[in-house]
């Protein structure tokens, strides 16, 4: 794995961990439960650099859309301002971390 690309999963382990504690202040669980189990990913990624931890990192991340949309619906925001921060939120991370690591893909285990 590039320099650019284990830099960019540090900065986002450490943005991830940072919205974790928040969420765990804030009592929201089930969004602390899914962000524990993406970071765990991330850390493989980073770590064994295997394609199984990108995986988990889709796969929370579509989890962490849908829960996060329904919490701030609860809260009283707007379905549509509900669903559009949720889904920045949860695929800005996924997605730049697909964007560094084409290249690199296939080197991948």
């Amino acid at each position: 794995m590039n320099k650019l690309s284990k830099a960019w999963l540090w900065a986002a382990l450490i943005l991830c961990v940072c919205t974790t504690a928040l969420n765990a202040l804030s009592g929201r669980w089930l969004s602390v439960v899914i962000a524990v189990v993406s970071i765990a990913g991330m850390v493989l990624l980073l770590a064994r650099e295997r394609k199984l931890g990108f995986g988990v990192m889709c796969v929370c991340a579509v989890l962490s859309c849908i829960v996060g949309s329904v919490q701030s619906i609860q809260g009283g925001t707007g379905v549509l301002i509900s669903v559009g921060m949720s889904l920045i939120g949860s695929a800005l991370v996924p997605a730049v971390t697909a964007l560094v690591l084409r290249s690199q893909w296939e080197r991948l285990k």
